[in-house]
């Protein structure tokens, strides 16, 4: 199926208002991309309720307080459009000042490469987003 130029602006506009609450760390605004029934998946790890998505986003560092890294950023570098998602070639940059999926804080500064799927539902909500991210960086020396 071919996908129309309308098709593909909705998309990056509901992407970015999701970025914009990411790169802002306002938790309630993250969460407020969310279908009730949302799920996301973080390097295959499934979250699939609303406290367990606030809870990821935490840990990450999109709460702006607690988490993993701090002065943190997604940047999208490529998009590319499927018949019912929107995926992202990106950066997540910020320093890591806490443990991380078993990996203990660096201190340094990072960029972490990703791939993430984002299906939006027909109201704007996003029903999934699967992000697959590079961690190699924090256990290569520094």
């Amino acid at each position: 199926m071919l996908i129309t130029d309308s098709e593909k602006n909705r998309r990056r506009a509901l992407l970015k208002t999701h970025y914009d609450v990411e790169n802002d760390h306002d938790i309630n605004g993250i969460m407020a991309t969310f279908a009730p029934d949302g799920e996301m998946l973080f390097n295959r790890f499934p979250f699939t309720d609303p406290q367990s998505i606030r809870g990821a986003h935490g840990l990450i560092g999109f709460s702006g307080t607690d988490g993993a890294f701090e002065d943190i950023h997604n940047y999208i570098d490529v998009e590319h459009f499927t018949e019912d998602e929107i995926i992202v070639e990106g950066r997540l940059c910020g320093k890591h000042i806490g443990d991380f999926q078993g990996i203990e804080a660096t201190g340094r500064n990072v960029e972490l490469p990703f791939v993430a799927f984002y299906h939006f539902d027909k109201t704007g909500k996003l029903i999934s987003e699967r992000v697959v991210m590079n961690l190699g960086v924090l256990v290569a020396s520094g």
